[in-house]
C-alpha cells in the first residue's frame, strides 16, 4: 500500500505525496482553508492507495469545523476511518482569525482590493464587441499567506464584485488570472463563472517560493471577461500586490 492523504473543503483539495508501501504511514501534512460565517462546515480527510491504475479509497473521516472553531484547537485526535473495516488517522487542527502559522490553520476576514486600469491608454480598455467601457470600479476579495514549512505562497481568491457590464443584459463570464512576477511563466487562473458581474470563485492556487527571495515577487491579479475574446481587450481590471511584506507568515 502506498498511501496518502486527500483533504477537501469548500469545493478545494489538497493532497499530501504518497508513502510508498506503509501502512502506518507519517504525512505530516499541513494545508490551511478560508472559512466565513455562513460557508460550509464540513473538511473531509480521505486515505487513498497510490497505485499505477485506479487509486483505491482506504476510508474517510468528516470534521465539522463549527466545533474546531468554538474550542479553538483539535490537538492530535485520532479519527476513525470510515467504509474500511479497520484504521484511523491522527489529526490536528487550529483556528486562527489572525491567520495562518505552523499547525492546519483556518484563516478568516479576506482583504479586499480595488481593481484598476491602465489610466494611460483608456482606449485600450474599452470593449469594442461588447460596448462596454471599462472603469475602475471593480473590487476583488482574497486572502495571500506564506507557509514557511512548506515554503509555499497561498492564494486565496473569494470573489469579485461590482465589475464593468454587471448592469448589461448580457453580463460578463469572469475569471481571474494570477501572475506571480516578474515574470508571467507562473500564472494561474480560475474556473470561468457565467453571466456574472459578481462572481464566486472560493478557490485557492499555490505557488513554490524560497522564503528569502518572497519579498522581491509581487503578485498582478487580472479578471478577464471571457465573453470578450473577440474584443481588443477583454480586461475587466487588475491589482499589483507587493509581497514584502513580514504580515505574511501570519496571513493577508
Amino acid at each position: 500500500s502506498d498511501p496518502y492523504v486527500v483533504i477537501r473543503y469548500a469545493g478545494q483539495k489538497n493532497k499530501s505525496k504518497h508513502v510508498k508501501g506503509n501502512l502506518n504511514p507519517e504525512f505530516e501534512f499541513t494545508t490551511g482553508y478560508v472559512t466565513e460565517d455562513n460557508g460550509p462546515s464540513d473538511l473531509s480527510i480521505e486515505l487513498m492507495d497510490h497505485d499505477l491504475g485506479k487509486d483505491e479509497t482506504l476510508g474517510i473521516c468528516t470534521f465539522d469545523l463549527r466545533k474546531v472553531m468554538e474550542d479553538g484547537t483539535l490537538d492530535n485526535v485520532w479519527a476513525n476511518l470510515e467504509g474500511v473495516k479497520t484504521g484511523r488517522v491522527l489529526v490536528s487542527m487550529e483556528f486562527s482569525g489572525s491567520g495562518y502559522n505552523d499547525s492546519p490553520a483556518i484563516v478568516e476576514e479576506p482583504l479586499t482590493f480595488p481593481l484598476s486600469y491602465d489610466k494611460e491608454n483608456p482606449s485600450s480598455h474599452v470593449d469594442t464587441f461588447r460596448k462596454r467601457p471599462v472603469g475602475n470600479q471593480g473590487k476583488i476579495r482574497l486572502n495571500i499567506l506564506y507557509d514557511t514549512n512548506k515554503e509555499e505562497l497561498k492564494v486565496f481568491v473569494h470573489e469579485a464584485a461590482n465589475l464593468p457590464g454587471s448592469d448589461l443584459p448580457d453580463p460578463p463570464d469572469p475569471y481571474v488570472k494570477i501572475y506571480l512576477m516578474p515574470g508571467k511563466k507562473k500564472k494561474k487562473k480560475t474556473e470561468v463563472v457565467k453571466d456574472n458581474g459578481s462572481p464566486m470563485f472560493n478557490e485557492e492556487f499555490d505557488f513554490n517560493i524560497d522564503h528569502e527571495d518572497v519579498p522581491k515577487y509581487y503578485l498582478k491579479l487580472t479578471v478577464v471577461d471571457k465573453k470578450g475574446v473577440f474584443a481588443k481587450s477583454p480586461v475587466l481590471g487588475t491589482v499589483d500586490i507587493s509581497l514584502d511584506n513580514p504580515g505574511l507568515s501570519h496571513g493577508l
